[in-house]
């Protein structure tokens, strides 16, 4: 259980990360589709306006998504790992030489 949530967590991590610089770039480029047309034709323009504008936000959703499960699996492991036994004190690595 502990490494799942424990692989799960890393996972998510890599996720938010993927996302958030998804946004990022996305956001970047709506701000220059809206100063700096691709295309004279404006329903061209209107076109890729909504395609970064949609990749923006799903980007953004899924980044507040994953930083949720991101959460509740550190809530899980809070949960799983407050009753196990402490390693202090105890030489596990030299076996008490």
């Amino acid at each position: 259980m502990i490494q799942f949530l424990l692989f799960n967590a890393g996972f998510l991590n890599l996720m938010f990360y993927v996302f958030a610089i998804g946004f990022l770039i996305s956001l970047g480029l709506e701000q220059w589709l809206k100063f700096r047309p691709l295309s004279v034709d404006s329903t061209m323009n209107d076109r890729n306006m909504y395609i970064v504008q949609s990749n923006r936000r799903y980007c953004w959703r899924q980044a507040w998504i994953t930083n949720l499960f991101w959460f509740l699996c550190n809530v899980g492991l809070y949960i799983v790992s407050r009753n196990m036994q402490p390693t202090y004190g105890v030489d596990t690595f030299w076996n008490g030489i």
